[in-house]
């Protein structure tokens, strides 16, 4: 089972409307982001520690068309995750 987090270092606050966010582990080179709607409603998903891909996929009705919902989350992780901000995990 395939599940996902906000990865260690990263500050954030926010709601499911907007997130901003920092990666601390990046030192004096961190760049605050802001995470827009409808991604920040996956971030807030992620709010309480790993999350099941089922789950965000779950977190992801009602905002994304209806059988999107595993679209938008492989967009979501591959944006965020490509960043290092969001990351899988493994054990």
């Amino acid at each position: 089972m395939t599940r996902w987090r906000i990865a260690h270092g990263v500050a954030w606050v926010g709601d499911a409307d907007r997130i901003a966010l920092v990666d601390t582990r990046r030192g004096a080179q961190a760049v605050p982001m802001h995470v827009q709607a409808p991604f920040a409603t996956l971030w807030t998903a992620l709010e309480g520690g790993p999350v099941a891909q089922a789950d965000l996929e779950a977190a992801a009705e009602g905002v994304v068309d209806e059988g999107e919902e595993a679209a938008f989350v492989a967009n979501f992780v591959e944006s965020l995750g490509g960043i290092g901000v969001v990351e899988e995990v493994t054990s």
